[in-house]
């Protein structure tokens, strides 16, 4: 894998991360990654934290966001970078979110305690610094003795079609994508394999993403082989798009585990291209042209 400067996919304990927001900066500082992209999930909490913290350690932190979207087969995550200040109607938005996956939590948690899954609301709220999500009920099930570890908590109990899952209160992805585009943004299309289309069929979804707002394509990433880069880097060109790169980095100790490839400021081989960096950059909201080349 090849590192980069550049890594504009990461998360931290405001949504499902492992370090605080000033950490996960301070990490990319030391890989040499110049400009950061923080985008937990459905939140903007950790964005003065890590921006804070960019100043110090020399690293530029682009205010994100990963929104999740309504999808009938896969996933649909969407990356959405930010001016800075953020306008407050988008972060109104993104509160409202928030309660909307705190709800949700709750609900899982009533239905486990109904079947004999029996935990306490209070320690899953305690396990989440910031936004709550269904890695923090799957935790605290693992405390229980209930599940040996997340796999086996979303597998038998709150993965979708199982006995405690709570559908969420996701949106449709060109809504979500006209938010973020009204408030600024320019926005991508977060790891495209998790859609579970390929060919024709993807090229249409991406064509009815573009049709309301999408600026960009996660090409890049450490989990993404020079094949599928290439694959995606057309699809990109195909419609008019940018091609990114993240590292959808989570947590150290998973750098070595299952999501192995997914480490700070690593966005796979062969990465963006010089010339790919500086159209990226140069869309960017608030990337000084210093930076840009």
């Amino acid at each position: 894998m090849s590192s980069s400067t550049v890594d504009l996919h990461s998360h931290s304990t405001s949504s499902d991360g492992g370090h605080a927001p000033s950490f996960v900066v301070e990490l990319a500082a030391t890989r040499g990654v110049e400009v950061l992209a923080l985008t937990d999930h459905d939140t903007l909490q950790g964005i003065a934290e890590a921006q804070a913290t960019g100043v110090e350690h020399g690293v530029h932190v682009v205010a994100g966001i990963e929104l999740s979207a309504k999808y009938s087969a896969g996933q649909c995550h969407l990356l959405a970078w930010l001016p800075s200040p953020v306008p407050e109607a988008f972060c109104a938005w993104t509160r409202s979110r928030e309660v909307d996956r705190e709800r949700r939590a709750e609900e899982m948690v009533r239905r486990l305690n109904e079947q004999g899954f029996t935990i306490a609301w209070d320690d899953v709220r305690a396990r989440a610094a910031g936004n709550l999500g269904r890695p923090h009920v799957a935790d605290t099930l693992i405390a229980a003795g209930h599940c040996t570890d997340r796999s086996d908590a979303f597998e038998r109990l709150i993965g979708r079609g199982c006995s405690a899952y709570v559908g969420s209160g996701k949106i449709d992805p060109e809504a979500a994508i006209e938010q973020a585009v009204a408030a600024g943004a320019l926005v991508s299309l977060a790891h495209p394999y998790t859609l579970e289309l390929e060919g024709q069929p993807l090229s249409d979804f991406v064509g009815r993403l573009v049709d309301a707002g999408l600026g960009a394509l996660e090409a890049h990433r450490g989990d993404q082989d020079e094949a599928r880069q290439a694959e995606y880097c057309a699809l990109a060109e195909r419609h008019g798009l940018l091609v990114s790169a993240g590292s959808d980095f989570h947590a150290l100790d998973l750098e070595g585990g299952p999501r192995g490839k997914r480490k700070l400021g690593r966005i796979g081989v062969p990465g963006l291209s010089p010339e790919a960096r500086e159209r990226l950059l140069s869309r960017l909201p608030g990337v000084p042209a210093s930076l840009v080349r």
